[in-house]
């Protein structure tokens, strides 16, 4: 989710009552886990102990822990593949924010197990994205949900430092399973993860290209931004066109025409603001550029942003709490939260009782070092260009990071392949659901040959009725487009087509005729 604190950016967040989940003290009593770290990296260590799926109904072995990485502490969930955990490759899970818990994507999205109805339990995920990838879930900077730090610490505010402490931890994590090295890893999130994401995809590039070269290289193979926060700048530009016109599920514009005129009046002046806020990153250009942009476009729909009012995650359906605008995060939190749970983890007292969902502490440390102004664009280009694949998928009914904005950027991308990119039409996609064959959205890909001789693939798709979070408003469809991504060739799904990957037997390709 992106919660901005910053009025300037969101508004959201200004409406709502979050609490922080940050536990600075340095005498926390910590339990027995077993512990491990690397040579280059002696001050790091990673805490780890196996699950039984008790707290979560999961169906595959999992398990939980901190990173312990100069003072600061990162709690993470880690599942094995349900189909064949030695050979299918590794996911990380980036939830946004800034300081959106991991647990968002775990428990009401696409983890193995899901809360339930009434908060005191969960149950499993028959859509779950470990069905075919092992899956890690992170709090990550430090501050957010289950993480702290220690007293005289300073935490991250930006993406970039908290890259670095990311490109620990995934390194110290494969000490832990070192039998990951052998396959494909991926990085995958949503929201404000369009920031998280190329920070650390790019942090890793860097990290596995320097000299001398590390002795081991984090396995990098491709990213999948989903309804990303990458754009400031055209992520407002996309406000008229969600909110203007009609698609798929909206069959009347959200705005009358007055309406409409003001964004459309504004517009202008905003992107000349925040592209003079790119060029030269200076906190009063940039908060003058987003104090502009909010007031005279964002505001016009998060004014109405409440209980029972407007949705920026889904235009089409009101705000149920809030908590996220989806009731269910007061259950996580609640299940979180609870003795047997916080037991069963070993969360020192002290970060327990002041979990939360989203950490109000961080989101504001981000917005007062002016991440949230600036774009990653330029971080996507370099990833790319290094030969790492790059999937941006947006739900057609988000508003808060909209389709529009995300096309509008990924077009505009002055990378090797940007003249096929922007010439192709996009074309209709297909997915199984609830044993049907239905239109899913649309998608392009481009493949080109980058630096160092390797194809690389950068594709676009969109999700029909979806909103800002894919994989709990088409668990079906998000499935499968993430299988197909990750079996290499999309363009299955363009056939109408499913990958069936299941251990002991050949590959499955069930296609259906258009």
């Amino acid at each position: 989710m992106v919660w901005i604190m910053s009025s300037a950016v969101s508004g959201l967040a200004l409406l709502t009552g979050f609490t922080s989940a940050v536990a600075t003290q340095a005498d926390i009593e910590l339990p027995e886990f077993t512990t491990l770290s690397v040579p280059e990296h002696p001050h790091h260590a990673i805490r780890i102990k196996e699950q039984s799926d008790e707290i979560c109904d999961a169906g595959s072995r999992q398990w939980t822990g901190w990173l312990d990485t100069g003072g600061k502490h990162l709690f993470f969930w880690y599942f094995e593949s349900l189909n064949d955990p030695e050979n299918d490759p590794l996911s990380l899970w980036m939830t946004g924010g800034p300081g959106g818990s991991g647990l968002v994507g775990l428990m009401l999205e696409l983890g193995p197990c899901l809360i339930n109805d009434n908060g005191t339990g969960t149950v499993h995920n028959p859509y779950a994205w470990n069905a075919n990838s092992s899956m890690i879930f992170v709090d990550q900077p430090a501050g957010t949900g289950l993480s702290y730090f220690d007293k005289d610490v300073t935490p991250p505010s930006t993406s970039y430092t908290a890259a670095e402490d990311m490109n620990i931890f995934l390194r110290i994590f494969y000490q832990a399973f070192p039998g990951l090295a052998a396959v494909p890893f991926h990085i995958v999130g949503e929201s404000y993860g369009g920031h998280y994401i190329p920070a650390l995809a790019a942090e890793i590039v860097a990290y596995n290209t320097g000299s001398p070269p590390p002795e081991f290289k984090v396995p990098l193979a491709s990213v999948l931004i989903g309804n990303g926060y990458v754009s400031p700048a055209d992520t407002t530009w996309g406000f008229y066109d969600t909110l203007c016109t009609t698609k798929p599920g909206v069959p009347e514009p959200v705005f009358n025409e007055t309406m409409c005129g003001r964004i459309a009046d504004a517009l202008p002046r905003c992107m000349y603001l925040q592209q003079a806020c790119y060029g030269f990153p200076d906190p009063i250009i940039c908060g003058a550029a987003a104090e502009f942009c909010f007031s005279h476009v964002d505001l016009l729909y998060y004014q109405d942003v409440k209980t029972g009012g407007r949705n920026p995650f889904d235009i089409t359906r009101p705000c149920e709490t809030e908590k996220i605008c989806y009731g269910a995060g007061d259950g996580i939190e609640g299940y979180i939260k609870s003795e047997r749970v916080l037991a069963a983890l070993e969360v020192p007292e002290a970060v327990g009782k002041n979990f939360s969902l989203i950490s109000e502490s961080v989101n504001e440390r981000f917005a007062l070092a002016g991440d949230e102004f600036l774009s990653t664009e330029g971080d996507v280009k370099y990833i790319l260009e290094s030969g790492i694949d790059v999937l941006v998928y947006n739900g057609d009914l988000d508003l808060a990071c909209n389709t529009a904005g995300n096309v509008r950027w990924t077009n505009k991308l002055s990378w090797a392949g940007q003249v096929e990119f922007v010439s192709r039409a996009p074309e209709p996609w297909f997915a199984v659901k609830g044993g049907e064959r239905v239109r899913a959205g649309l998608w392009k890909q481009v493949s080109k040959v980058t630096r160092g001789g390797k194809e690389t693939r950068f594709a676009f798709v969109t999700v029909e009725g979806s909103g800002h979070m894919v994989p709990l408003d088409q668990p079906e469809v998000g499935l499968q487009m993430v299988r197909n991504w990750l079996s290499g060739d999309f363009g299955k799904a363009v056939r109408g087509g499913v990958e069936v990957r299941v251990k002991g037997e050949e590959d499955e390709f069930v296609s259906l005729d258009l």
